[in-house]
């Protein structure tokens, strides 16, 4: 053990010196977003001005900000696939003149997976955040540097042989994102890298248990979405009695039988009691960094509940696509990562307003321009203003523009879901909701039909259809999404229809939807319709 507490204590010490000198850089900048913003745009566009896009989007005329605006249109991925598409086949200097390293994947619309190319560059953008992060959160929440870390980074059971065309599905290293600090992060983690390779589940899932629960130390857990952990936890709990045998074996190796007796007393006492408050497990739990916004608000307060001691810090908006926000310094929301991109925001009217021109208490979706050849890329996301840092602004994530369901990351489009309900044939009117309770999951609605008796198979083909959709299939493979339940309904669309007019909607233009939040789908809690 005093072997484990000095290896632990090195590495946060490397992790703090590391850090000090980007943090301080990155918090001097804070008075200038616009200097960091404009200097940041001229970088993307001068190394990439002779690329095919930027021949075709005349990058070469682009002598600011306000030009790049009017000269290259705002885009989704449907106008970056083509040209991402070509580099997948092997092409160069298609959307960077830096090499592509990987690609990773991302939910799409009608398609179902996005694929994003990775430079040094885009690396870079997120590395520019996390190094000021860690040192912020050493500072202010110096326990964190008292035990060891999770970082839930890697989706399970990815091959390292995966390809995109020529290129790895995915870094190939573990940390790849923290550049220079990896080997520390390594050594700090509580769970082997290696265990990400399983492609077994269960097998998964029981290792990682047991080496969280073998962590009394584990001082920081770093996860996306909140439900990754809510579903480690329940699986604890469920599979206590055969996991603690298995651990006290691990445990017996290097301490003595009765620090051994105790940690298991410990935490058959908390996983098999009737209390939710999990802490005894972690006791030295400092934070639990997830994301608290939006859709995940309520499962990140049912972590809080579980342990009350630890302090939930927000993930900021960091997507597949871009680094937008991260926590740092003082004041609600997460800060502009004014460094690592140009960011625009469409405002309410449509106009578009550079960093430098935000306005507290309003409301914006997000536009990137990137180093992984994303220039003026629609994300959908939508941020509200709620504070600034000298005056760089402070942003909370609010959810996605248009009709999109995100509990666990997956991240649904109405389109998506549309075309996989065309994919299995379904003629019927069908909608698909989300479900809180008793755990996320989308249940099926289908229009009753006399004549055409429902296939009770219909819901196991859909939810084979959504998967089809990286970060929907991840999410139902581990656990955090249960299967799609199925309800036969008579008059759904009548139902819907008479809903929304009684909450003031005109029937004039009303469209039948296909995908529903939790919040629109109240009016369905009381039909008393049996699940199939």
């Amino acid at each position: 053990m005093p072997k484990v507490l000095a290896m632990v204590a090195d590495a946060w010490a490397r992790i703090a010196g590391a850090t000090v000198a980007t943090g301080a850089q990155f918090r001097a900048g804070l008075g200038d977003v616009e200097e960091a913003q404009r200097h940041s745009l001229a970088s993307l566009i001068k190394a990439n001005r002779l690329t095919a896009f930027g021949r075709a989007n005349r990058f070469i005329d682009i002598t600011s900000a306000e030009s790049f605006r009017s000269l290259v249109p705002i885009g989704d991925y449907a106008t970056f696939q083509p040209y991402i598409d070509r580099v997948i086949g092997g092409e160069g200097g298609v959307l960077t003149a830096e090499p592509v390293r990987f690609f990773e994947q991302t939910g799409g619309s009608s398609g179902g997976a996005k694929n994003i190319p990775y430079t040094d560059t885009a690396l870079k953008s997120f590395t520019d955040c996390l190094y000021p992060w860690l040192g912020d959160l050493i500072a202010r929440r110096p326990a964190v540097t008292q035990g060891r870390s999770y970082f839930a980074l890697s989706p399970v059971g990815r091959s390292l042989d995966q390809r995109i065309g020529a290129y790895p599905l995915g870094s190939p290293l573990p940390f790849a994102y923290f550049g220079a600090l990896r080997s520390s992060l390594i050594e700090l983690s509580a769970v082997p890298m290696e265990l990400r390779l399983l492609a077994d589940f269960d097998t998964w899932q029981r290792e990682t248990c047991l080496y969280l629960l073998q962590a009394e130390d584990l001082a920081l857990i770093w996860v996306w979405s909140p439900t990754y952990l809510t579903e480690i936890l329940r699986a604890m709990r469920r599979d206590a009695l055969n996991l603690l045998p298995t651990l006290a074996s691990r445990l017996a190796i290097s301490q003595d039988r009765n620090s051994v007796n105790r940690r298991i007393e410990t935490l058959e006492s908390t996983l098999c009691g009737s209390s939710n408050d999990l802490s005894a497990i972690w006791p030295r739990l400092d934070t639990i960094s997830c994301w608290t916004d939006a859709s995940s608000k309520g499962f990140a307060a049912e972590l809080q509940a579980l342990f009350p001691q630890a302090f939930m810090q927000s993930k900021g908006l960091m997507s597949t696509e871009a680094a937008v926000s991260f926590p740092f310094g003082d004041g609600p929301g997460s800060v502009l990562a004014a460094h690592s991109g140009f960011f625009e925001f469409i405002d309410e009217a449509g106009d578009c307003r550079f960093a430098w021109q935000l306005e507290i208490g309003r409301i914006y979706r997000v536009v990137v321009s990137t180093g992984s050849g994303l220039y003026r890329y629609d994300t959908h996301d939508m941020v509200e203003v709620v504070g600034f840092s000298g005056d760089t602004p402070r942003l909370r994530f609010c959810g996605r523009a248009g009709v999109t369901v995100d509990m666990c990351g997956e991240k649904l489009s109405e389109a998506f879901v549309a075309s996989c309900l065309e994919r299995i044939c379904v003629t019927s009117y069908a909608l698909l909701a989300a479900r809180t309770t008793p755990r996320p999951h989308y249940q099926l609605l289908v229009e009753a039909d006399s004549d055409n008796p429902l296939d009770g198979a219909i819901a196991e083909r859909l939810d084979r259809a959504l998967t089809a959709n990286p970060q929907y299939e991840y999410a139902r493979r581990i656990g955090q999404l249960d299967f799609v339940r199925l309800t036969s309904i008579d008059d759904l669309y009548g139902r819907w229809k008479r809903h929304r007019m009684r909450s003031g909607a005109s029937i004039a233009g009303m469209k039948a939807p296909v995908l529903l939040r939790e919040v629109d789908s109240v009016f369905l809690a009381g039909l008393g319709v049996a699940e199939r």
